[in-house]
């Protein structure tokens, strides 16, 4: 006697299943869809957040000062030079 071929589960095809898969692959779809728009509503609040803090610390920031003249190079060339002069041109760390 030959053995019983295995059997093969055809309940996939049954059309009265058919309804309940498209119910649930409609319900992912209608899911995935809130999460876009959640993730894109969060993101557009993280930006706008991240832009007025951007602006805050540019308008809230300091404002340089000029920068010093420090007098003309061919002035100080053609005259008599010094150490104090010297110094003068290396800033306050060189004293």
């Amino acid at each position: 006697m030959e053995p019983e071929p295995d059997r093969i589960d055809l309940s996939v095809l049954d059309p009265g299943r058919w309804d309940d898969v498209a119910a649930r692959v409609a319900q992912r779809g209608r899911e995935l869809r809130r999460l876009r728009r959640a993730v894109l509503r969060r993101g557009i609040v993280a930006v706008v957040v991240a832009a007025a803090a951007a602006l805050a610390l540019w308008f809230g920031a300091p404002k340089r000062e000029a920068p010093r003249p420090r007098g003309d190079i061919l002035e100080w060339a053609t005259r008599d030079v010094t150490a104090d002069d010297v110094l003068q041109l290396g800033g306050s760390h060189a004293q």
